[in-house]
């Protein structure tokens, strides 16, 4: 009996990864070992025919992992033995491979960039024989790997400035978690918990205890004292094993104000954070951070946009790509010899559905992201190129590391425009195409409400008005708007890319008194708010409902050094407010202005009106605006606002338009709820 005969159910493996395949992709290679195609010179291609569905883009990953591997991708006796056992390669094959090397070069996009619907990922140059053995591998690795990344990358822009822990070790087989954990951590997570992640690939690791560890003492008090014994009182305790604001109160005695921070796992976290918050707060740890983690995905972070938490834990919906568990690539022959050293045929595959095209492509991509391809090896003017040398000539290339493809999907998703970074489900923002020497149709600025549209000349800059967008009226606020969480990750996404495009940028708030109902503006109890002229309490100064959504916030910040003047407007002071102009100007704190700038001169020139609500307070503001002496075009920009009564969102652009406003790329459909917002 042969070795690899005796080691068949064991579990053990070879150290040759020649064997992490198919089998069809020996039973092929024999037959053409057998009629000498074996030798005929070869191009095989990687790349997603569609981005899985609701996808606007995809981060392509694994890269880093891949290379290792087919460095190693070579049968060993062992190998052999098991391949000819189980009838996959015959004698003349098991000669052919006995002394077999990968010769061939091998090119990709680098690792972290973003890829599209029929982008060449990855190209394989040689002969058809060992081109053709590489299938598996490589599709393994790659569809992972992206996978993973393109969900991670999708709640790096839902969480914002707020770090991401990955944790999903216990929900993937064990190297399927240390390839999990480097595929998210290239795409922006901050930490893993995986530690062989940390230490094969140098990520930050992170971790502190699990329930098991409260359980395990005679009380709550017990824990946390022998983990602050150990680790110190920065360290994170576990709160909510029985009950939550026990646990917080127990957590500070313990280790006092200087807590650094504490983690919840369960409960209804829009309603728990906020409590959490107030109650460490009170106790004197206003620096104890919160993290939360809990069965997280993009869509929970955008809902959690506006709570009070600093930090979230992401476990099994990272590590499964989030319901994409694959990017669906696939690797086909593109070009062909008919003998050794003949010409190359193109050859493309026609199925319905599943078809390829042809060719061995240069992919190049122009300044603003726009991909295309070329047959002949040419590069259009203004474009560049951007596969790199994974192997040359059978010698393996030097490959950016981890934390360098790390920096390449920073740079990739900070170029998206807010159109594409929008979490909700889509389609793919771009798809690369064929060179056919004209210049590729643009992305059409205003269909993600960019700047300029409507042939409007590039060098008029305009004001941008924001109404609004306050955690009171965002989902989990006292008035929540279905979608303003993703309205206000939008305008921000919007702000980075187009402030160049601004000399002004102006942001409002309601900003209600705490005494009285405002001039009927709230139904105080026993009164029932009518959703219509009277409304719950909501954006009282002082409180956290009445600030500005954390997104806005890091706007704000970043907005420091554009150019762009920042003016902040308050209104609603005892008054049933829905207009910014029925406002005054204000700091950002909601107090005297630093300087004495009167409302109206703030809208002189072309307005463009964003937030929330479209049908209240977006387009109140926007008609008093255009009633002023010096404003000029007044346009609402409806991707970047939500509407209390989505339903009718026609019946409020005709009234826009009606009084000379347009709405540029009207908001899709955002379905009515029971939390509602005046303005």
């Amino acid at each position: 009996m042969t070795a690899s005969a005796s080691r068949r159910g064991t579990g053990s493996t070879s150290a040759s990864t020649a064997l992490l395949t198919d089998m069809y992709e020996y039973t092929m290679l024999s037959a053409m070992v057998e009629d000498g195609s074996v030798h005929h010179e070869a191009v095989f291609e990687a790349f997603a025919r569609r981005l899985p569905e609701g996808r606007r883009f995809g981060l392509f990953a694994g890269l880093g992992r891949l290379l290792p591997l087919l460095t190693d991708f070579a049968p060993d006796a062992e190998d052999l033995a098991y391949l000819r056992e189980v009838g996959a390669i015959t004698e003349a094959t098991e000669e052919y491979l006995r002394d077999w090397s990968f010769t061939g070069t091998i090119t990709a996009l680098p690792e972290g960039s973003l890829y599209w619907p029929h982008t060449p990922l990855l190209t394989v140059h040689g002969t058809l024989g060992e081109c053709l053995l590489l299938e598996t591998l490589v599709l393994s690795v790659l569809n992972f790997d992206s996978a993973i990344a393109s969900a991670a990358a999708r709640m790096v822009i839902a969480a914002g400035d707020r770090p991401l822990i990955e944790m999903g070790s216990r929900r993937v087989h064990e190297e399927a978690a240390v390839a999990a954990a480097r595929a998210a951590w290239i795409a922006g997570f901050a930490t893993t918990s995986n530690l062989e992640a940390g230490r094969r690939f140098g990520i930050p690791v992170a971790g502190t205890a699990a329930h098991a560890a409260t359980l395990a003492r005679p009380t709550e008090r017990d824990a946390f004292a022998a983990q602050i014994a150990t680790y110190g009182p920065g360290t994170t305790l576990l709160v909510d094993t029985y009950d939550i604001p026990a646990g917080i109160r127990t957590a500070v005695e313990v280790a006092g104000t200087g807590l650094g921070a504490v983690r919840i796992d369960s409960g209804d976290l829009m309603t728990v954070a906020p409590a959490a918050r107030a109650q460490l707060d009170a106790l004197g740890a206003t620096s104890t951070r919160i993290t939360v983690t809990s069965d997280l995905d993009e869509y929970a972070l955008v809902h959690l946009a506006g709570a009070p938490i600093d930090g979230y834990g992401v476990g099994t919906r990272v590590a499964t790509g989030s319901d994409h568990p694959t990017a669906g690539m696939v690797f086909k022959l593109v070009a062909v010899g008919d003998g050794p050293g003949t010409p190359l045929r193109s050859v493309q595959k026609l199925s319905a559905d599943k078809g390829s095209t042809g060719g061995a492509k240069t992919v190049s991509r122009f300044p603003d992201g726009r991909e295309v391809w070329t047959l002949d090896g040419s590069v259009p003017e203004g474009a560049a190129p951007v596969h790199v040398d994974v192997i040359r000539d059978g010698v393996p290339q030097r490959l950016a590391s981890a934390e360098e493809a790390r920096d390449v999907a920073s740079a990739s998703l900070a170029s998206l425009p807010a159109r594409a970074r929008e979490i909700s489900e889509g389609q793919a923002f771009r798809v690369s195409e064929q060179w056919d020497g004209t210049e590729p149709a643009g992305e059409g600025e205003a269909a993600d409400g960019g700047v300029p549209a409507d042939g409007e000349p590039a060098d008029v800059l305009r004001t941008l008005v924001v109404v609004d967008v306050q955690n009171d009226f965002c989902e989990g606020g006292a008035l929540g708007v279905t979608g303003g969480n993703a309205v206000a990750e939008r305008i921000a996404a919007h702000l980075s890319e187009h402030a160049g495009d601004y000399r002004r940028v102006v942001f409002s708030r309601d900003w209600h008194l705490a005494e009285g109902d405002n001039g009927g503006h709230f139904a105080l109890p026993p009164s029932a708010p009518d959703f219509v002229d009277t409304w719950p309490i909501h954006c009282v100064q002082g409180t956290g409902g009445a600030e500005y959504h954390p997104a806005i916030l890091g706007a704000l910040e970043r907005l420091v050094g554009s150019g762009a003047e920042v003016v902040h407007v308050v209104k609603g002071e005892g008054t049933p407010d829905y207009s910014l102009a029925q406002g005054r100007v204000a700091g950002v704190d909601g107090g005297a202005p630093a300087g004495g700038t009167d409302l109206p001169d703030l809208f002189t020139g072309d307005v463009d009106v964003t937030g929330l609500a479209f049908d209240y307070c977006v387009a109140a503001s926007a008609r008093d605006i255009a009633a002023l002496p010096g404003a000029g075009t007044v346009r609402v920009l409806g991707d970047l606002t939500a509407a209390v009564h989505p339903e009718a969102d026609a019946e409020t652009a005709q009234h826009l338009a009606d009084a000379g406003i347009r709405t540029v790329s009207p908001a899709a459909s955002i379905a009515p709820t029971d939390s509602r917002k005046d303005a």
